[in-house]
Formats: C-alpha cells, structure tokens, sequence
C-alpha cells in the first residue's frame, strides 16, 4: 500500500523529502517501543495521526496497543466516556472502531472492585467492555488488577485465541470459574485468594506459574495434569507439605524459584525435596530469603537442605544454575562457606554441570585451574 507522506516546506520553498525511516527514528525518540505510553505520548501520537495516512498507519497501533478499561467512578468521566462509545461502536461492528480494536496487544481491567451496590452499578459496564475485548482477536496479555472476575471475563478471555499472560492482582473471582481451557502460556496470581478451583488456566498450554498463593496453586495442579516448565512462589510462609504436593504433581518443572524462612527451614520434611527425584529435566533452581538477620536460617538446617537437594542415586546434569540466596545465623558469608565445604564432595557429584553456585555476598564459580571463590 502506497501512504501518503507530508511534504516539507520553508514558506514556499519545498524542502528535500524525508526517507520514512527517519520520520520511523522520530517516532521512536517520541516514544520508545520498550515503555508503556504516557497519556501525553498518546496525545501527541494521536494529534500526529491526523497529518497524513502513513502518520496514522504508524502512530495509531501505538496508540491502541494498551488499553484500560477502569470501573473507578471517580476518574476521568471524559475518557471513560469516549471508553464506551468506542466499546459500543466495536461490538455492534463499526468502522473505523472495528479495525482499531485489532491493534490492541494489551488489555487491562482495573479498578473494578467495590461495594456490593456499586458492583451492580459497574456489572452492565463490564459486559460491555467483554464483549468488546472478545473482538480484539490479537489480544496477547489481559491483566485484571483490583477487580472482580466473573464468567463473563473466564468467556472472554476463552475467545481469545492468541492470548499467551494472564495476570490476577488483587482481585476477587465472584463465580465459580467454567470448566473452560484457556490458551495461555503464563498466569500471575497475586493477592487474590479464592476458594474456587481456577479450572481455566489449569490448561495444557500452561509453562510458567508466578504466585503467592500455595494453596490456589495445589487446586489447580490436581484438577488436571500440567506440563508446567518454570514455576516461581513468592509466599514466603507456607507448609513444605504443601509444597511438596505440587512438586510432586509437576514433574516436568525446568526451573524454579521460591522463599525460604526460618519457619519452614526448620521443617523435617525438607529432607524429602531431593531434586533428581522430584524434577528429571530441571534447569535451574533458586531459593531466596529476606537478608535481615533476625529470620536467619540455622547452620544446621541449611546443611540439612543442602544435603536434602543433592540426595538420591546417580546426578541430575540438566541442572545448570543453583542459587542459595538467604543468610545463615552466624555471619553474612557463612552461606558460602557451606556451599565452598560441600561444593566438591556434595554438590558437584549430584550436579556435574553446574558452574556456578550463587550465595548471599559472593559466589562459588568455575574456571580453567577449578574451582574459585569470590566474596562480595
């Protein structure tokens, strides 16, 4: 398709014509690729939208590849407006509406909880703003961030067949989720506790799992066999039962990350996570903890972990990355100097391919003469 393109001019004197890769370069200066849109990045690529037909054709996509639909009803009445009326004109299939809702990669939902009153206000909005989000067809990522989750948004999200993250924040999911796969890839679940078994993204499609919440997580796992590769558990307090039993339903995990306490350190059952039984193909392995002192795990609990990882026949050489991120009672490098003790007789033998063993303050690292310690 040719665009037309604006035509320099000094009073009347036409000036050379710009290459559209420099006017592509100004853009990118205006507003960079790489950061979310301000609201005056948007006006100025709106305002330039309306210079010329490759203008619109660079600027709008940009303009309309985030969108938020917010359910607060103290915010910008204007903008919400002009929110439904382009919603209204999407779903009953109007143009230009129509093929701007096909520029839209993002999607959020924010700000939709409230009082059971105001939520019967809000409800015939947020049918509204699904039925549009269904005609976005190449929507990759919904977020949902203080709001209320209905069935309607479980069906929306089911029509969109490119949707890859799916994030929770805050929210509260009011009906019992269908029993509907979603396509997604990645699911966030923050703050957003729920005694509903989230079947949607208990889905085969499924590879990374980011949360703080063990229990939710424990529901999805056993409600259907997942092939989950990277799972990462921000709770910090927990019961190792607990996540014992979601190891055990996810065999096929390549990498994963979590924290750690003293409390749950302490556990006698930490014993049982032994890596090269729980996970065949895993990766990459990381546990973290708080670095102040009065949560500080005891020597002998961290011996007893490191030998708990490393238990069981034969070695695990999928595992290239091992990070021991929490302090030990006793001094800040006192992590290390366990990981440097059992490094070759422990360690190593269990991991033969790992190169480098990430601990609070320094790390145990590979080189040609062997092994080498560096203190932070």
């Amino acid at each position: 398709m040719d665009f037309s393109t604006p035509m320099p001019e000094d009073g009347q004197t036409n000036l050379p014509h710009l290459p559209n890769e420099i006017y592509l370069a100004i853009f990118k200066c205006i507003a960079p690729a790489s950061q979310p849109l301000s609201d005056q990045h948007i006006k100025t690529l709106s305002t330039l939208a309306l210079v010329c037909r490759f203008f619109c054709a660079v600027t709008l996509p940009r303009v309309f590849e985030r969108v938020v639909f917010s359910g607060d009803t103290t915010g910008n009445g204007i903008q919400a407006s002009s929110k439904t009326t382009w919603a209204r004109q999407i779903v009953v299939n109007t143009e230009p509406a129509k093929s701007v809702a096909l520029y839209v990669k993002e999607c959020h939902f924010k700000d939709w909880r409230a009082s059971k009153d105001v939520q019967r206000f809000l409800f015939p909005f947020s049918t509204l703003y699904c039925r549009a989000t269904a005609c976005m067809t190449n929507i990759q990522k919904v977020k949902f961030y203080r709001s209320f989750v209905k069935t309607e948004h479980w069906e929306t999200m089911a029509a969109l067949k490119q949707l890859d993250c799916l994030e929770f924040w805050n929210c509260s999911f009011i009906d019992n989720p269908p029993n509907q796969e979603l396509n997604v890839r990645t699911i966030k679940l923050f703050g957003s506790p729920t005694s509903f078994i989230l079947r949607p993204i208990a889905t085969p499609t499924l590879r990374t799992l980011e949360t703080d919440d063990l229990e939710a997580v424990l529901k999805i796992v056993t409600a259907r066999q997942l092939a989950i590769e990277n799972f990462v558990l921000h709770e910090d307090i927990f019961e190792m039962k607990l996540l014992l039993q979601v190891f055990e339903q996810l065999p096929s995990l390549e990498s994963i990350t979590f924290w750690l306490r003293s409390s749950v350190a302490a556990s006698p059952l930490i014993s049982e996570l032994s890596l090269k039984k729980l996970f065949p193909h895993l990766r990459s392995f990381t546990v973290t903890g708080g670095p102040f002192s009065f949560d500080a795990i005891p020597r002998r609990n961290m011996e007893k972990l490191v030998s708990a990882i490393c238990d069981g026949p034969g070695t695990l050489p999928s595992l290239e990355k091992l990070d021991l991120l929490f302090v030990i009672a006793g001094g800040l490098t006192t992590t290390l100097d366990i990981v440097s003790d059992r490094l070759e007789g422990t360690i190593i033998p269990a991991f033969p391919n790992v190169k480098c063993v990430r601990a609070p303050y320094g790390n145990m690292h590979l080189e040609k003469g062997g092994w080498k310690r560096s203190d932070i």
